[in-house]
């Protein structure tokens, strides 16, 4: 395998596995030949906010990298700081921003906010990435610009939700929504995940079973080179996509990966 790219499973491909299931998702994940995790703050990785160490030994112990974290929208910048000193202790250094669905497009009071969490979690070797996603701010093609208009570029980084750009991108055609991003923005993009999207199954897709041109983005990549974490997601939360589990599902994005990047 290419070890410039690690790739990395979420934990919402599973519905987000908490308490006893949090181990057996990490065997699962092992399994299905991922090289690290990621998942949400507020659900699977809460306790360890307040116990790092012991999701640090329980990575070690399966054999597994934490690849990033999402984050939601809080008051208060003690709370990422938190977040930040579980990411720093278990050597990740990607944070994720989802901003709350549905509010006002304010894209100014977005960047601004963005800025404050990207200059602190700096402090801790952690960059902050914008998340894409449906009805937030940076739905639209044109949105996720306007959002990145108003950040400082040496505080907040670029990312792309390849699934959701793929959905929600409806300024451009379906096939060239996720590539033309990021052909676009090639060299400032420091993170993605791969996801899927199709009318019948949404979100809740194994990758190459849905409208985003992954040839053209692997093409993209083994081209002009890319270097850290590739996520690879699925919302699971409504349901096993058509009766697969989400081993099975996993494994089937897994190999659709490691076939188009020719590992």
């Amino acid at each position: 395998m290419n070890r410039s790219i690690q790739i990395a499973a979420m934990s919402l491909i599973w519905n987000n596995p908490q308490g006893d299931e949090f181990p057996l998702w990490l065997e699962e994940v092992k399994e299905a030949g991922y090289d690290g995790v990621t998942g949400f703050a507020a659900h699977s990785f809460k306790p360890f906010i307040e116990q790092p160490a012991e999701l640090k030994r329980m990575l070690d112990n399966s054999g597994l990298l934490l690849a990033s974290i999402d984050v939601h929208e809080q008051p208060s910048l003690d709370y990422y700081k938190k977040v930040c000193e579980m990411l720093a202790l278990n050597g990740c250094k990607n944070l994720v921003y989802i901003d709350p669905k549905g509010g006002p497009k304010e894209y100014r009071k977005l960047g601004e906010w963005l800025n404050r969490i990207g200059e602190m979690s700096l402090s801790y070797g952690i960059r902050t990435l914008y998340h894409n996603h449906t009805r937030g701010i940076g739905e639209t093609f044109t949105d996720l610009e306007r959002v990145h208009a108003e950040v400082d570029s040496s505080k907040v980084f670029k990312m792309l939700d390849l699934g959701h750009a793929t959905k929600d991108f409806v300024d451009l055609p379906v096939r060239e929504r996720a590539v033309h991003f990021l052909t676009k923005h090639w060299e400032q993009i420091r993170f993605m995940e791969f996801k899927d999207w199709n009318e019948e199954t949404d979100l809740n897709t194994p990758l190459g079973e849905g409208y985003c041109d992954y040839d053209s983005v692997f093409r993209l990549i083994r081209e002009k080179g890319y270097q850290g974490w590739i996520l690879v997601e699925q919302n699971g939360n409504e349901g096993w996509s058509r009766g697969r589990s989400p081993l099975e599902c996993s494994k089937i994005s897994m190999e659709y990966v490691k076939k188009g990047l020719q590992f």
